[in-house]
């Protein structure tokens, strides 16, 4: 039997996701996200938000080979909110968001 909390944790990603996320799109594929790009610096807790240097998260098995693509340094562009995004690097410990079933992704506005 699956961990009661591993259910949790993927319903609360997809609540939040739904209520706050946005749809984006990367080489004909549309994911939810998690988008996150502060309007100023600022420390909260141990985490610390760059406005200069937006993220996403996205849930492991949304993007079919995205992950891959970035770790290979190709270019992944991202639309996002009317905007382009590229995908520039996998963030957080073993380039695995904290919870384990997430990426968090750092972005840098296409020109």
């Amino acid at each position: 039997m699956d961990n009661v909390f591993d259910s949790f944790k993927a319903q609360t990603f997809d609540v939040i996701a739904t209520t706050m996320g946005y749809d984006a799109q990367c080489r004909g594929i549309t994911a939810r996200v998690l988008f996150n790009h502060p309007s100023e610096n600022e420390k909260l807790s141990e985490h610390n938000y760059d406005y200069d240097r937006p993220t996403l998260e996205f849930k492991v098995n949304d993007w079919e080979g995205i992950r891959e693509a970035i770790e290979r340094k190709e270019d992944v562009l991202i639309t996002l909110r009317e905007k382009e995004y590229y995908a520039m690097k996998i963030i957080g410990d073993d380039r695995i968001a904290q919870d384990g079933d997430t990426y968090k992704v750092l972005l840098e506005e296409a020109s």
